[in-house]
């Protein structure tokens, strides 16, 4: 059932994908002129939030928010518990939300599928107040987060690989205790990631089997390697292909708790979520159908 015109809103990231939400911004204005929606657009990061917590409690039953992953993450803080239904529009670098959903990167068509598919709830990860749709990670894969979000040069997945390459000439491996249901790991790793998605850094499938509505997250623990060994994994993480290496460990737990002997900044969403100060352990747990989201139809 196409929803009502007054049921819509476009909610707008203009710093998206490094200025494509700008370049984009009056395709969506004729858009939703055309569906008889109101659009909002963000004038600041904190402001995404705020706009979709007033979408919520105006009654809104899709907001459509045109972003990428960290524009969605923030989006979520609004919307997380409430009705309103999260519809993706991707305009960001990596668009892991989107891809996982089947959104389509075809502006016009996504915002189509955002019309007319189905609402459906699906999982969030939760860290203190803080809600993630995607993941929480420390460690090897949060510096090179960190350093992305840094770069201003590129464009695109190429970020991440970059950002990879470069993170690794200085990077040395924390020590971690990582506790989750029924189990129990301490020593150092490259990195420890809690996925409620397969996949994360714009195609990575670190946590290949990862269900959005299992009530499950994917817990991903890396134990220290070689940096040359992690070289020549880190391509398997594209086809899921690294689960097998004997440094790879893998569970399903509703939470997990981690602590480090250094302090490190968790990083979702593309996003940093808390500072994780050394010996102070942190948890994050799964939130059952925390968000709606709408699920395109082809």
């Amino acid at each position: 059932m196409i929803p009502q015109k007054n049921s819509i809103r476009f909610l707008v990231n203009p710093s998206a994908g490094r200025g494509t939400g700008r370049a984009n911004l009056d395709r969506l204005r004729v858009l939703a002129s055309k569906l008889g929606a109101g659009l909002c657009v963000s004038r600041k990061v904190s402001d995404l939030a705020e706009q979709a917590r007033r979408a919520a409690g105006d009654g809104v039953e899709r907001l459509l928010v045109a972003g990428g992953d960290g524009t969605m993450h923030h989006a979520i803080q609004g919307l997380a518990g409430t009705a309103c239904a999260l519809g993706v529009i991707p305009l960001g670098s990596g668009n892991d939300l989107a891809g996982t959903l089947g959104v389509p990167p075809d502006l016009e068509v996504a915002v189509e599928r955002a019309m007319s598919g189905q609402i459906r709830r699906i999982d969030l990860a939760r860290v203190g107040e803080t809600y993630c749709v995607g993941y929480a990670g420390v460690g090897f894969d949060s510096e090179v987060t960190r350093y992305a979000n840094e770069t201003k040069f590129l464009r695109g997945p190429l970020i991440y690989f970059y950002s990879v390459i470069h993170t690794l000439i200085t990077f040395v491996p924390p020590r971690m205790r990582v506790v989750w249901d029924g189990g129990e790991f301490e020593g150092k790793v490259m990195f420890t990631v809690v996925n409620n998605l397969p996949r994360f850094g714009g195609g990575m499938r670190i946590a290949p089997d990862a269900r959005i509505d299992d009530g499950l997250l994917d817990l991903v623990i890396v134990k220290e390697i070689p940096k040359s060994t992690l070289l020549s994994v880190f391509p398997k993480v594209y086809n899921g292909k690294h689960v097998g290496h004997p440094a790879v460990r893998m569970a399903r737990t509703t939470r997990a708790e981690i602590t480090i002997d250094r302090t490190m900044t968790l990083y979702g969403g593309g996003e940093p979520l808390q500072e994780v100060r050394a010996g102070e352990p942190v948890v994050v747990e799964v939130v059952p159908g925390g968000l709606a989201v709408v699920t395109p139809r082809p």
